[in-house]
């Protein structure tokens, strides 16, 4: 199940480029636009919450997102069944969508991906999981370690232009010399896989989401076109899901490793 939805999500996207000067039209129809929903609840509207779930806007964000169903994906399919799994992919993101249907203030700009429901997917694999371990490559982990100091920055006022720079700059290269001195020495390094306890990344992730959420809230101009609700949304659906659903019992030997 989890190679069909990456293949609907991969095919629906490659017909998305086809249409040509009707792309921005075509995601204004089919995502989740809340300001529509919230207008007039119609079987298209209606149907949205899910066609959105398989739309992306580049190559970039097809790909993230298809990362991440892959990795927690099959673990979480593994352990509940295809059609359980299925099931809870839908209903994570339907609740996603419900969360940023709900804070968006009737915004006319669509919702579009798969990542409220991939969040459930991660939250499910850390209810199921939580002693887990994500094994990360260790330039990817300085991306993300990166990514999470700039948030830090910008949480608290630093203009990243000005101080955040040169911060971003000493954590990266303290992190190269880190993985440097483990992996004995730079190439090395830059093909080392480094485990990490799944907890840290996704409760990291989630606290990032719902922080963000919170400050959208009061300046709805903070992060842009980022749907932080429906990250949140998902990942409490998707929890949820994982504790109320049937599970296979023979499936749910501890992973040490997702991967």
């Amino acid at each position: 199940m989890t190679i069909c939805l990456i293949g609907i999500n991969v095919i629906a996207f490659v017909f998305e480029t086809t249409v040509g000067v009707r792309f921005v039209p075509f995601l204004q129809e089919w995502g989740l636009v809340p300001g529509r929903v919230q207008a007039e609840v119609t079987v298209h509207n209606v149907l949205t919450v899910f066609t959105s779930l398989f739309l992306h806007v580049s190559w970039f964000h097809l790909v993230t997102n298809m990362w991440f169903l892959y990795v927690f994906g099959d673990a979480v399919e593994h352990a509940l069944g295809r059609w359980w799994y299925l099931l809870l992919y839908l209903v994570s993101g339907f609740f996603g969508g419900m969360a940023f249907i709900a804070t968006a203030h009737a915004a006319p700009i669509p919702g579009i991906g798969a990542s409220g429901a991939i969040s459930g997917v991660l939250a499910a694999s850390l209810v199921m999981w939580p002693t887990a371990r994500l094994r990360l490559w260790a330039p990817l982990l300085t991306v993300i370690v990166l990514l999470f100091v700039y948030r830090i920055l910008v949480l608290i006022g630093i203009p990243p232009l000005l101080l955040g720079g040169p911060v971003l700059f000493i954590v990266g290269v303290l992190m190269t010399v880190f993985f440097m001195r483990n992996a004995g020495g730079f190439f090395r390094a830059l093909l080392s896989v480094v485990p990490v306890p799944a907890y840290i990344v996704l409760g990291l992730f989630f606290g990032m989401q719902l922080w963000s959420g919170v400050m959208a809230l009061v300046n709805p101009a903070y992060g842009g076109s980022v749907g932080y609700w429906a990250h949140v949304g998902g990942m409490i659906a998707g929890a949820a899901c994982a504790l109320i659903f049937p599970k296979q019992p023979l499936a749910l030997p501890k992973r040490a490793i997702l991967e």
